[in-house]
């Protein structure tokens, strides 16, 4: 059984891990790495927001003033 080294994660798998690439053979990343770097540029859809969460968060807003996200420290 043949095998390859992956130039992204440097691994020595089979062949059968790397996908095929038309007439050069195979690619030189195996199929985990390739899809991580497909996953990672492809972008998120955007989330169109619901008119009325956003009338709730801003009126939240006003009244009780800007949350911070920080841990809350308690006194002993």
């Amino acid at each position: 059984m043949e095998r390859r080294t992956c130039t992204g994660c440097h691994r020595c798998l089979p062949l059968d891990s790397f996908p095929r690439a038309g007439k050069r053979g195979h690619e030189s990343t195996c199929a985990m790495c390739t899809n991580d770097t497909r996953r990672l540029r492809t972008p998120l859809p955007a989330i169109k927001s619901d008119p009325v969460q956003v009338r709730i968060n801003n009126t939240f807003n006003l009244w009780h003033g800007p949350v911070s996200r920080a841990p809350l420290r308690i006194a002993a």
